[in-house]
């Protein structure tokens, strides 16, 4: 008899054993206590019903002309003789391992990929619910589509891991999704009504391109109590045709009142278009400016990386026949696979590393450009080559052209690495780009003046674009750059400087006076807050209440009338001291040094919460070089509105989780580090950072596509 723990069963009950055939005895397995049973086992057919519910767990046998009760799970024999009672059986079937196993009850050993993406040794059970919930997930973050579960190499490869585990369906695993998207929507909601500051929102609009559908991607940013940079998505609407401003504030302002952050929105950064222009005039009719910074002078703030597509694409306009010829041999060189063949071939002869292959630029995305120029550079010798082994290859660049693709990489490289640095989402980015911009500034206005007359006149098409965006963008940057006390007020003075006094936005003396209003509204609204607590009437405290009282309540009023000098004082203190050392090699944590001066400085702490967290990019970080649009994923386009939205943030939500948890995972490594003697930046722990990120692939939360 085959051993019946390999059947696979779903209910409690335990399963049965197969046929016994009395010609051939069966073959017993060895019992709990490692002595093997009797050979000559007949098993027992029953005359009477057997009322204990402790028999579904046994098989009555006979061995040696004994009655044996043996146990399904682990095949031990034990007294089955029904006048003996079946309290030992019950007691058994309590301790039974195999039993426990079966039932999903008993712990074992097995790899655990939660916290770090690698395998690591931890007690579990099985728990189908749980599994379902991490199938789920696995779909949401890798974007499969939901007939993965109908496939049968999947059901194969699920029954080879966990026989119990039945597969769901698609609509079993989309009604589990559903609910996924609901337990993780609550959850995302007490951390926003939980935060102490203020949220910044960003939108962008997509495509189904098979239905023509027009989606807005609605995705909060905030740092949170625990001084951590957030970005999740809050929202993703079905908005019908036309999508004209009206609609679109429409949608925005009822996303802002579902998740109650109308009242707490810090700023709206969009795409630079005029459709978005008179979108934020809406829905300033909408919401309640004194709830707004500065009375909702700063909500609207403008991709900035956007901007750089507009400066960038005008300069490619100038240049687009100087590099002409190089265009041309790249895709002559790429049209057939025998003309990749002879191309490897002569790099091979001149004996040059077979490296990156050649590509050919995209119109909608600037940044294809700079690669096909870069990695033709690579290969410049071989053009000539070739040129020799095929006759029909005419359009050969000339040393010039050569000469003129490197000023031109030389020149966009600044563009490029601009804009990978400013779609970062872990880290802030707003008081990274003034500076930028500033030194962007100075060389546009030395590329004016180049010998060069194409290079010149590139500058100057990128100047027009360069100054028509300018006075957009300033004033937040401006207010992030000095609450980052490695810069403070003097790189305010030294660009101002630089640029001389035509430009007025940049006097210090101007930029303080804000910074100094952002602190009286600041403190202002959390006087009111206070004031307003503090006059609720709890019980009779306030019942008596003396002429010294009262006289002491008159002078704070008049205190307060001269907050002016108090405001001086935070901000004075905080820009007369030393600057934080500038050390290219050590990475310096911005939030945590506000977090541990929050006491010094509470409401410049407060200031630099909502700055801070406010992003200058509206879109991900693989369609920052792309003027075209984003499109969604061919496999979720076809789902419903509120199945695609579902989805769409719940991916979002579960990879900020799943990042967390490693995040703590590798913390916790780190500080094993420290006791064992090793370093914090033991490579095991960046190797293990690095690795979770590959397999999150965090990067690129939807599909894109030009």
């Amino acid at each position: 008899m085959e051993g019946a723990s390999e059947n696979v069963v779903n209910a409690p009950v335990p399963p049965q054993p197969a046929p016994v055939d009395q010609n051939n005895q069966p073959e017993q397995v060895g019992n709990g206590n490692g002595n093997l049973a009797n050979e000559n086992a007949e098993v027992l057919v029953e005359e009477c019903k057997l009322n204990s519910d402790v028999w579904p767990h046994y098989i009555r046998v006979k061995v040696n002309g004994f009655i044996k009760a043996k146990c399904k799970y682990c095949q031990k024999n034990l007294g089955g003789d029904t006048r003996n009672g079946t309290s030992h059986l019950r007691t058994h079937v309590k301790t039974c391992i195999q039993k426990k196993i079966h039932d999903g009850v008993q712990k074992i050993l097995c790899p655990n990929y939660k916290a770090t993406g690698k395998p690591q040794l931890s007690a579990t059970q099985f728990n189908s619910d749980v599994s379902r919930k991490e199938l789920s997930s696995m779909i949401l973050v890798h974007e499969y589509p939901l007939s993965i579960v109908e496939h049968l190499g999947f059901k194969r490869f699920c029954c080879s891991l966990q026989p119990q585990f039945t597969v769901p369906c698609r609509n079993t695993v989309k009604k589990d999704i559903l609910s996924l998207y609901g337990v993780e929507r609550s959850n995302y909601q007490k951390v926003i009504d939980g935060n102490l500051g203020r949220i910044a929102v960003t939108t962008d609009l997509w495509t189904a391109p098979n239905q023509k559908r027009g989606y807005m991607a609605v995705t909060a940013h905030f740092i949170d109590n625990t001084w951590k940079l957030r970005n999740s998505m809050l929202k993703f609407l079905y908005v019908p045709a036309p999508h004209t401003s009206e609609r679109l504030a429409r949608k925005l302002f009822q996303c802002l009142l579902n998740w109650n952050i109308d009242g707490k929105l810090s700023a709206i950064t969009l795409d630079n278009c005029s459709t978005n222009d008179s979108m934020i005039a809406h829905l300033k009719n909408k919401l309640v400016l004194n709830d707004l910074l500065m009375d909702g002078r700063l909500v609207h703030m403008r991709c900035s990386p956007h901007i750089l597509n507009f400066i960038v694409k005008d300069g490619l306009d100038v240049i687009k026949d100087g590099i002409h010829l190089i265009r041309e041999s790249v895709v002559y060189w790429t049209s057939t696979p025998k003309r990749v063949q002879t191309f490897n071939e002569a790099v091979k002869q001149l004996k040059l590393a077979v490296g990156k292959k050649l590509v050919f630029d995209c119109p909608t995305r600037w940044n294809s450009t700079y690669d096909m120029l870069f990695i033709a550079l690579l290969y410049r010798d071989v053009f000539f080559r070739l040129r020799q082994m095929d006759s029909q290859y005419t359009s050969v660049p000339t040393n010039d052209h050569w000469d003129f693709a490197a000023i031109v990489i030389d020149k966009l490289l600044i563009f490029s690495e601009m804009t990978a640095l400013f779609s970062g989402t872990k880290y802030p980015t707003a008081n990274l780009f003034f500076s930028k911009v500033c030194d962007l500034r100075l060389k546009l206005s030395d590329w004016c003046a180049d010998l060069n007359p194409v290079i010149s006149a590139m500058a100057g098409n990128m100047w027009l674009k360069f100054t028509k965006y300018w006075d957009d963008i300033h004033l937040v940057l401006a207010v992030s750059v000095v609450l980052d006390p490695r810069y403070k007020m003097h790189v305010i003075e030294y660009y101002a400087a630089k640029f001389g006094s035509s430009d007025t936005y940049l006097v210090a003396k101007d930029l303080k006076q804000l910074i100094c209003g952002l602190i009286n509204d600041y403190q202002t609204k959390a006087e009111k807050k206070s004031g307003s607590s503090a006059n609720e009437p709890i019980g009779n405290a306030n019942a008596f209440v003396s002429a010294t009282d009262l006289d002491f309540e008159l002078f704070v009023s008049q205190r307060k009338k001269s907050k002016t000098t108090l405001i001086t004082t935070e901000l004075d203190h905080y820009l007369a001291e030393e600057l934080i050392p500038r050390d290219p090699y050590v990475e310096f944590d911005l939030l945590m040094w506000w977090k541990l001066n929050g006491l010094k400085y509470p409401t410049l702490q407060a200031i630099a919460r909502e700055f801070l967290a406010i992003p200058i990019t509206s879109v991900a970080s693989e369609s920052v070089f792309s003027s075209g649009g984003r499109l969604l994923d061919p496999h979720r386009s076809r789902l419903d509105y509120s199945t695609v939205e579902a989805m769409l943030c719940s991916c979002s939500w579960v990879r900020e989780v799943w990042l967390r948890e490693s995040e703590a995972a590798a913390a916790v490594e780190a500080m094993d580090g420290l006791f064992t003697g090793l370093s914090v930046h033991d490579s095991s722990v960046e190797d293990q950072e690095n690795g979770v990120q590959e397999l999150l692939n965090l990067d690129s939360p939807f599909s894109f596509d030009d």
